[in-house]
């Protein structure tokens, strides 16, 4: 889809409209520029959810009371120097967060059924003591392992965070360690498994000014990276001083990183990304084009091209003298080479043609030719895919086959190119208070906690992926008995599956359930209405804390020295003053405070993170002393080094730690968990190979078993109005940010909706009931729902199309699967089969 002739249309338009708007002759008209009020204090925040970024905020009180908040305007704003670190609309509005109706404002414990929300006031002195007394008794009752800290990402302090209960709970005895996220669980197996590194070092953004191809898959920076110093503003600014760049973006939606900036965008059908990859593989292949130009890359530098590499690397290795060399050999099936599975030779009778791709992935087969034309011919293609993709069921393949067509390219390494993965980010680092040692060593995926309640005594690393085990089959031997849910909404919302997962967490203790929920946040999240006892936190704009960039910044590193503008409301705590007086209930206070009050704390990380490198060049020089930090607010510090993707391996020579060394195509880890571990048969897609393969799945496209019931693929995208769940209760953000399912209009008209209609979306797990927004930014057949909305069974048990009860708060978790990955454990949740009507 072309976008120049809309685009003119619009701006045509738009300009007339702007200049009947702006045709006035009254003075009346011309506006008064705002005046302060007096006696404002200002001080400096920061907006710490999950985004990527941290960005500062400057808040101004009066009288203890917070009056306003504004967006980082200091510097003179010249980008790649000292630009502005502006906050999106979701730090803007942080006031309303802060005084919001439904602030958590004194301890509670439960009262009514887990989800119910009834709650009594209690003290901290109650409080404390209930919380230490019941982790005293299930440690007894059940040992250290049955003790799980929950995954949560809802406030990413520096100082007063979930470390503060990490330190609480090893000074315990321990608890059962997580691995993995929400966000990049199969991503991060899938770059390990091919390049023995992250799946976020690929080639910075501003590399982009050296390439002169830009193929995007499934990438969204405007959207998820809002900040003004991230990562969608890095992406901008690469566009502007590469105007000559032709930008393709392969996505299912039309998304604001593409808004006029795309030279074409081919709709996808969710899931088939490696299916639209094979079929460019094969157009390389296929022509020659490999052969003649790229072969030498890949016997240099890769493993697994083809049948002759795969017999060097089996000799190489049987004749080793390396121990584990020698027990990988056995997994080196040389038929499962890349050459011949595209080709569809050998063992493999299915060629991945542009012809078989399009009835697949969506994308006609005369674009895809034309893609892998212009993939070809590019000097220094800049290929990256985004998170989305390995959020699918086999995540893992997905991501492996995208990060195959750079190398295919045989430019990996060279100015310009970049390897698949997301950017390497610039940043700031600074000290931080420690977790204490855990000597618990078993740890399970995030994903699969609610699994580990019931069954968490059985699980092991074979069939579960459990780690720190003795052996495969060794297993983990407690159930989970006690949760710690800290700043995380993971209970319950962005977990897999809300229905089912109510059910798990409302068993009580004696019916096979938990025992004890200990829920910490600012707000009556809809995970907070399952704990038994909840802890009231301060939020940011009551905090002193020191914080960077956080983790995709962008080239802009920065640390903000916070400054409470406010006490703390009601009877609110920070985490580190919650969890010293349940320490104290404890006996082990000296251990988690090492003498030092929060202040103390601040200072000694403070006069630590004067001392990093990164430290040095921060705009403006730091001051010796915290509290003079604290008077300025914000520290700069830009990193427009082009940094290339596996540089220092294919450019300096250095080994990957991978088993072979090598880039792995054919992935020996891989190939070891496919022939070591169990997989369901019965869950289509519940397997691993040592070949990066499209395969079908569960509800996928292709998945015959739910397309006559469900005939639509619904996946989620980050709302500008969310970060995850956070900020879902601003009605600021509420009325800017539509909360509705967007449909194409071929499939909306088809079922009679018109704009706005109330419908019902189901699957087999749950019904939610929200609007419809018709539109062609969404492929057909296609539904998309911004994740993240608030959970919310219909208080008049009004029961929809799938036999539950109606989700009136929209959260498409209610209609998503718990159907752990096959090698991460993590989580698909954009694999999803429903079906939609009018309300």
């Amino acid at each position: 889809m072309e976008r120049r002739s809309f685009l003119k249309a619009s701006a045509a338009l738009g300009c007339a409209a702007t200049v009947t708007g702006c045709n006035t002759s009254s003075k009346d008209a011309e506006p008064l520029p705002p005046q302060p009020p007096v006696d404002e204090t200002q001080t400096w925040s920061a907006c710490l959810v999950n985004c990527g970024s941290n960005c500062p905020v400057k808040v101004f009180s009066q009288d203890g009371v917070i009056t306003r908040v504004e967006a980082d305007n200091e510097t003179s704003d010249e980008y790649g120097v000292n630009h502005q670190i502006r906050a999106c609309a979701r730090g803007r509005s942080l006031k309303q967060r802060t005084y919001a109706p439904d602030r958590l404002k004194t301890p509670m414990k439960r009262v009514g059924k887990r989800g119910e929300g009834k709650f009594v006031p209690m003290s901290w002195d109650e409080a404390s003591s209930m919380v230490a007394s019941e982790l005293a008794r299930i440690t007894e009752q059940y040992g250290n392992r049955s003790i799980l800290k929950l995954y949560g990402s809802g406030a990413y302090y520096g100082f007063a965070s979930s470390n503060c209960f990490n330190r609480l709970l090893n000074l315990n005895g321990g608890f059962l360690n997580i691995y993995g996220n929400y966000s990049w669980a199969q991503q991060t197996e899938a770059a390990y498994a091919t390049w023995a590194g992250g799946s976020t070092n690929g080639s910075s953004m501003v590399c982009v000014e050296d390439s002169d191809l830009f193929l995007g898959i499934g990438y969204n920076p405007s959207e998820m990276r809002q900040s003004g110093s991230g990562e969608g503003y890095d992406f901008l600014k690469a566009l502007e001083k590469n105007p000559s760049l032709e930008v393709i973006m392969v996505d299912p939606r039309y998304t604001d990183s593409m808004a006029g900036k795309e030279d074409s965008w081919h709709p996808i059908r969710p899931g088939t990304d490696a299916v639209f990859i094979e079929a460019i593989a094969f157009e390389m292949i296929n022509s020659g084009w490999v052969a003649e130009n790229s072969k030498a890359f890949l016997d240099q530098y890769c493993v697994g091209y083809d049948r002759a590499s795969l017999e060097n690397l089996k000799t190489e290795f049987e004749s080793s003298e390396d121990e584990d060399k020698r027990s990988y050999a056995k997994f080196v099936n040389v038929e499962e080479n890349y050459h011949d599975y595209i080709l569809g030779i050998g063992k493999f009778t299915e060629a991945k043609t542009p012809e078989w791709a399009a009835k697949i992935c969506g994308i006609s087969a005369s674009s895809i030719k034309s893609i892998a034309s212009k993939v070809m011919n590019a000097n220094a293609p800049y290929i990256i895919t985004g998170a989305g993709p390995n959020r699918h069921a086999n995540g893992e393949q997905t991501m492996r086959a995208c990060y195959m067509l750079p190398l295919l390219t045989g430019k990996v390494g060279k100015a310009g190119v970049n390897n698949g993965a997301l950017p390497v980010q610039g940043g700031m680092s600074k000290s931080a208070m420690g977790g204490l040692s855990n000597p618990i060593k078993e740890s399970i995926s995030f994903f699969t906690f609610s699994d580990a309640i019931l069954r968490g005594e059985e699980m092991t690393a074979r069939a579960d992926g459990v780690r720190g085990t003795e052996d495969l089959d060794t297993p983990l031997g407690h159930n989970v008995k006690a949760i710690f849910a800290i700043n995380s909404n993971s209970l319950i919302n962005q977990h897999s599956d809300s229905n089912g997962t109510d059910e798990i967490l409302k068993l009580e203790e004696n019916e096979g359930g938990c025992g004890l929920i200990v829920v910490s946040d600012c707000w009556m999240t809809p995970s907070a209405r399952y704990a038994d006892i909840l802890l009231p936190d301060t939020s940011w704009l009551e905090s002193n804390d020191l914080i960077d960039n956080s983790y995709a910044t962008g080239l802009m590193g920065y640390l903000v020295a916070m400054e409470a503008a406010v006490d703390p409301l009601w009877e609110c705590k920070s985490m580190y003053d919650m969890c010293g007086e349940i320490a104290k209930k404890m006996g082990v206070y000296e251990q988690y405070s090492e003498g030092k009050d929060e202040a103390q704390w601040l200072d000694e990380l403070y006069a630590g993170t004067l001392e990093r490198p990164t430290s040095a060049d921060a705009i403006p020089p730091m001051p010796s002393t915290y509290s003079e930090a604290q008077e300025i607010g914000v520290f700069r510090s830009f990193n427009g080094t082009k940094r290339l993707a596996l540089d220092s391996y294919i450019n300096g020579g250095n080994a990957l730690g991978t088993p072979s060394g090598k880039i792995e195509i054919y992935s020996l880890d891989f190939a070891q968990k496919g022939a070591e571990w169990t997989f369901d048969d019965e869950v289509k897609g519940d397997a691993i190979t040592g070949l990066p393969k499209y395969q079908k799945t569960w509800e996928g496209y292709d998945d015959e078993d739910t397309v006559d019931d469900y005939p639509l693929q619904l996946m989620g995208y980050h709302s500008k109005g969310r970060t995850h769940s956070s900020y879902h209760n601003v009605p600021w953000l509420r009325e800017a940010v539509e909360d509705a399912v967007w449909m194409n209009p071929k499939d909306a008209y088809a079922r009679g909706l018109e704009q706005g209609a109330k419908v019902h979306v189901w699957s087999k797990r749950g019904t939610i009931e929200l609007p419809v927004r018709i539109t062609p930014r969404v492929a057909p057949g296609v539904a998309a729902l911004g994740q993240g909305a608030w959970y919310t069974p219909d208080p008049a048990g009004k029961v929809g199309p799938s036999g539950h009860i109606v989700d009136v708060g929209g959260c498409i978790n209610t209609l998503t699967r718990y159907q752990p990955s096959p090698a991460a454990k993590g989580n698909p949740q954009h694999t999803n089969r429903v079906q939609i009507a009018r309300a």
